[in-house]
């Protein structure tokens, strides 16, 4: 079964201000490997786990139609009001029952949210929707990653951040295992396409 949490009001406030969004490279990268396989134009993206939207607000300049999923209401809520661009919906649904007809979906991404979901179940939903050459895209980061920030020494900004992760490491959820990128991986060797890629950003 999926996990569900950050449904509560004002944790949904919170995710909105601290969730860490993908950079516009990682986008792009998405993007550029989406029209190799299908081309242009882009009709219909699903974000699913959507949260408050940051993911979902990054696809809409690329796509006819971007479509939000999440199954807290809360986040939802936040999400509607930061949403300004007339091609961007959201609606109310598990990871694993989308509410997309068959071979109808260009992209799916899972920004920051597919490890939370029951894997195998939303991997063939996913395959489900998707249309011929479609793409899935899961991305996330790891508590490893390296931090930089202009004028700020880059090595003070790791130590604390390797401070803050290890004070946290014994409430990590056991269903995320011991390693993010590990689960990741189990994941991508997992899939069955001839065509993808595994891609880590620095």
């Amino acid at each position: 079964m999926a996990y569900r949490l950050f449904e509560g009001k004002k944790h949904a406030a919170l995710y909105l201000k601290y969730r860490v969004s993908p950079s516009d490279h990682l986008i792009q990268q998405v993007l550029g490997f989406l029209e190799k396989q299908k081309g242009r134009p882009f009709e219909l993206a699903v974000d699913v786990g959507c949260g408050s939207g940051q993911g979902t607000l990054l696809l809409a300049k690329h796509f006819a139609s971007v479509v939000g999923t999440d199954v807290s209401p809360a986040q939802l809520e936040l999400a509607l009001q930061h949403a300004q661009q007339a091609n961007i919906t959201y609606r109310e649904c598990v990871a694993e029952e989308l509410p997309f007809a068959d071979s109808s979906v260009d992209l799916v991404t899972a920004m920051t949210a597919f490890h939370w979901f029951d894997r195998p179940r939303f991997l063939q939903e996913a395959h489900r929707v998707l249309k011929p050459r479609g793409c899935l895209a899961l991305l996330s980061y790891t508590m490893d990653i390296e931090l930089s920030y202009r004028d700020c020494c880059a090595h003070t900004l790791n130590q604390v951040s390797q401070e803050f992760y290890a004070a946290l490491k014994p409430y990590r959820n056991p269903h995320l295992g011991p390693s993010s990128i590990d689960l990741y991986r189990a994941a991508y060797e997992s899939i069955p396409y001839p065509d993808k890629e595994w891609s880590v950003c620095g």
